[in-house]
């Protein structure tokens, strides 16, 4: 059947465009998009033509909300359900994931209905929240625990929710005072650190942080991310080592100071991605209200507008966190 995509063509080159995606097989759905949401850090990566492996041109973006209006043969998933998926499997333009487009072709298996009562845009955020709770399961943060989040995007506000829901106690940090405005109305201990970074943070955590959550994608920042954490005394058998979860998008290598690092026994984790069952779980929280993602939502677009929309993602307006695109 025939759709519309937002299609990136070259480096900072925008369109929507048609394209085709086949009928469903057995154990396959079509789903009509109501939400797409950009992920800033990786879509500008991808945009900018530094994403690895990637060629021009291709369908972006991996988080997407629709409803099931085709059913292939042995699904008995209802034709109505709202669902989140990733995009399309398939289309005749290549994909890099596929979920800004109008209409996706999914596996049964890959796609995750919604539980009753949880607003689709609300879910649109899911697969972005399940990336950030994907670090708070890989860190294990305990609620004796001292959190530190540098960078307030869409991946920082929500791993600061989630490691918070843990029961860890959370401090978080931006430039943007409007970003650290939004932390602090969903009820984190957030700050603008001045007069500089480590000196913010060792105001409020004198110890040093257990996690360290770094969603900035600044090299230079994660350098500084690591002197955030805990020290680990010696004779210490009892602690555990502190965690730098390293959340951002970087299209670079990335270096810290070694020495630091190993006088605090530091892990260092790269939550590459998400699971089913981190999927499950965001949409859980959805459900029971105690995860929060609409504040996040500052820019709700038409997908014609996706040229104008991606030049304000670049702009990073003062408190601007993500934009949604709207199908229907």
């Amino acid at each position: 059947m025939k759709t519309t995509a937002v299609l990136f063509t070259d480096v900072d080159r925008v369109e929507l465009a048609e394209t085709t995606i086949p009928g469903p097989g057995a154990g396959q759905v079509v789903v009509e998009a109501l939400y797409s949401t950009v992920s800033p850090g990786t879509e500008m990566r991808c945009l900018s033509g530094r994403q690895f492996g990637a060629t021009f041109p291709f369908i972006p973006g991996y988080s997407m909300v629709g409803r099931v209006v085709a059913r292939g043969a042995a699904v008995t998933l209802a034709e109505g359900t709202p669902v989140f998926c990733a995009g399309t499997e398939k289309a005749d333009r290549p994909l890099l994931w596929g979920a800004h487009i109008g209409h996706a072709l999914c596996n049964v298996d890959r796609i995750f209905p919604l539980p009753a009562g949880v607003d689709p845009l609300d879910a649109a955020l899911t697969k972005l929240a399940a990336i950030a709770y994907r670090g708070v399961r890989i860190a294990n943060p305990r609620v004796h625990e001292e959190v530190a989040v540098v960078g307030l995007g869409a991946i920082g506000q929500l791993a600061a929710r989630l490691h918070a829901l843990a029961g860890a106690r959370v401090v978080a940090a931006d430039l943007d005072s409007s970003r650290v405005a939004i932390a602090r109305a969903a009820g984190i201990t957030a700050l603008v650190p001045t007069p500089g970074l480590l000196e913010a943070f060792r105001a409020v955590q004198p110890q040093g942080a257990d996690v360290v959550v770094d969603s900035t994608g600044a090299a230079p920042v994660l350098q500084q991310s690591v002197l955030l954490a805990r020290l680990k005394p010696w004779d210490d058998t009892l602690t555990a080592p502190a965690r730098l979860v390293v959340q951002g998008s970087y299209a670079e290598n990335v270096i810290f100071d070694y020495h630091q690092a190993f006088f605090r026994e530091l892990s260092v984790l790269f939550p590459r991605d998400n699971q089913p069952r981190d999927i499950h779980t965001v949409l859980r929280l959805l459900g029971e209200g105690t995860l929060a993602t609409r504040d996040l939502v500052t820019t709700i677009a038409r997908p014609a507008d996706a040229p104008q929309t991606y030049a304000s993602v670049r702009a990073a307006q003062p408190g601007f966190i993500t934009a949604v695109f709207k199908w229907l």
